[in-house]
């Protein structure tokens, strides 16, 4: 498959000017996340999804992780996310976006949110079966 073909011009400009910054915040949460340490799933990281590539993707339970540096704030950069998510929704993704800044702060707030999103996501995909009433049973 060529890249060049499968991808706007406008997805590739925009993914190719990333800054560093956000390339370390997602670096910061892969070190967290990786080796099943979040409610036991196993997320992959800069993972393709034909035309876009997510940062974190747990094709298990179809979840995907975005961190966003501050070109996701622009009114381009809301309009191309706009679009991804979408497509991405549309494949039964669900999906949780993270500001950079929230990352830097380094306060152990998103790794709970990860983890409430992952935990709340798969208990509505397979939920437990219900308990019997103890007079169930019995007639």
């Amino acid at each position: 498959m060529n890249r060049s073909r499968t991808r706007s011009n406008a997805s590739l400009e925009f993914s190719l000017n990333q800054p560093r910054t956000s390339n370390e915040f997602a670096a910061n949460v892969w070190q967290c996340i990786r080796n099943r340490q979040i409610a036991g799933v196993k997320f992959r990281r800069e993972y393709p999804i034909p035309p876009y590539t997510v940062d974190f993707c747990c094709i298990e339970q179809k979840l995907i992780i975005e961190i966003e540096g501050e070109e996701h704030l622009t009114e381009e950069g809301l309009q191309l996310n706009s679009v991804k998510d979408r497509f991405l929704s549309e494949l039964g993704f669900k999906l949780l976006r993270i500001p950079g800044y929230a990352v830097a702060r380094e306060d152990g707030e998103v790794i709970l949110k990860i983890r409430e999103f992952v935990e709340r996501t798969i208990a509505v995909q397979n939920p437990s079966p219900q308990a019997l009433p103890p007079d169930a049973g019995h007639a």
